[in-house]
């Protein structure tokens, strides 16, 4: 089973473990609100594409698929988005992360949370899918942006002046790449600048919204922030 398998498969057993009413991170919905909001993208896909422009039309087919029996969503999720048949959503590498986010989106919204423990394989999956989204995420800062880990291994996602780290676990850097407001990061470098690197993130990756809390803006050279 490849790593997205074993995260829809979590992802699933999360949602019918919690329930449709509990918060989430992602962008204030509940359980079900985000259950039904991942549906809609994997399952109708171009409707999801018509609600870019027309919020409305995205929002109704969200209450539509919300209508459903509630363990028939988690079933409609547990067996994925069915590749290519008209009208689902192709399969596009970033799966994996999707799944994985909206899992922390419901992990972290509980008082206590604490990351998952390093598992070297998915950490590894974590990290190169990081470098991607890092390019699509940081894009529009006006200085550059290294991601490193803590084994030290670091990647530029940004070519600009006066560069940024940001370290963390890879699973905490592409959550806080989604501007989640709950991570466990460390960015080093002049607090201007990793205000304005932070700030450049968009708030809308995986369904997300700008809620992420900046940085304190504390010391000469780096700046973290661990919410909890």
């Amino acid at each position: 089973m490849t790593e997205a398998g074993r995260e829809r498969a979590a992802l699933s057993a999360e949602f019918e473990r919690v329930g449709p009413g509990v918060p989430t991170l992602c962008g204030g919905r509940t359980a079900g609100e985000l259950l039904a909001h991942l549906l809609v993208r994997e399952r109708r896909y171009l409707v999801s594409l018509l609600g870019i422009p027309a919020p409305s039309v995205l929002r109704a087919a969200e209450r539509r698929m919300a209508r459903l029996p509630w363990l028939e969503m988690i079933e409609l999720l547990r067996t994925g988005s069915g590749g290519w048949l008209p009208g689902r959503r192709p399969t596009d590498g970033l799966e994996f992360l999707r799944l994985y986010v909206h899992h922390e989106d419901i992990r972290r919204a509980r008082l206590g949370w604490e990351p998952r423990p390093p598992e070297v394989y998915r950490d590894d999956t974590l990290w190169h899918g990081a470098r991607t989204l890092g390019r699509l995420a940081y894009q529009r800062s006006p200085v550059g942006v290294v991601l490193r880990r803590p084994d030290g291994e670091s990647w530029p996602v940004r070519r600009g002046p006066r560069p940024v780290t940001v370290h963390g676990q890879p699973g905490e850097l592409v959550v806080h790449m989604c501007r989640r407001p709950r991570v466990r990061v460390q960015a080093a470098g002049p607090p201007a600048d990793v205000s304005a690197a932070l700030a450049a993130r968009p708030g809308t990756l995986f369904g997300g919204f700008a809620a992420t809390r900046p940085p304190d803006g504390s010391g000469q050279h780096t700046t973290g922030y661990n919410e909890g």
